[in-house]
């Protein structure tokens, strides 16, 4: 064995002492590039976790307003200013297609409220029925929304979506 390592120290020490230099520039070279390559991937998986923790609260904020007007059959001016403004960023992290449901969830809820507020001081007859029925079908649609918006928002959420590897998002250019 003792004789195996002086063998490979004196065949490392044959290299002449011109090489040395060159040869530890193009290591610390390889060294230095494999560290940047991996401080390159820690930083887009942060910037993937980031825009995912983003994208959840505006799912959790939409989730929160439909679970105020189903537990209430009505909700507050209040909770209509908090979603908006929970979802304000959402032109910035979702498609068009997000964008609109979260526009046809507040102008159903704003039907549902305005059709509420124009049946209420209706004396019983067909026309307070026809408006209850009107908003009876928004209150529908909004309470289906608990269950169907998690298929809605699973594009932008969902775990493979978030998993993707460095290396595909970088061929893909979706960085």
């Amino acid at each position: 064995m003792a004789q195996l390592f002086s063998l490979g120290i004196t065949t490392f020490m044959c290299i002449p002492a011109n090489l040395w230099q060159p040869l530890a520039t193009c290591l610390v070279g390889v060294f230095l590039a494999i560290i940047a390559l991996l401080q390159f991937k820690v930083a887009h998986d942060k910037l993937r976790l980031e825009l995912f923790d983003r994208r959840y609260k505006v799912y959790a904020a939409t989730k929160k307003f439909l679970v105020v007007i189903v537990r209430d059959a009505h909700f507050e001016r209040s909770d209509l200013f908090e979603f908006f403004a929970a979802t304000a960023d959402a032109d910035f992290l979702f498609d068009k297609d997000i964008l609109d449901y979260l526009k046809q969830v507040a102008d159903r809820a704003t039907a549902m409220d305005v059709l509420q507020k124009k049946f209420h001081p209706l004396p019983v007859g067909d026309e307070r029925s026809s408006l209850v029925d009107k908003e009876h079908v928004e209150f529908v649609w909004l309470t289906h929304q608990i269950t169907d918006m998690s298929k809605v928002f699973s594009p932008y959420l969902s775990y493979a979506k978030i998993k993707s590897t460095f290396l595909e998002d970088f061929i893909n250019k979706q960085h």
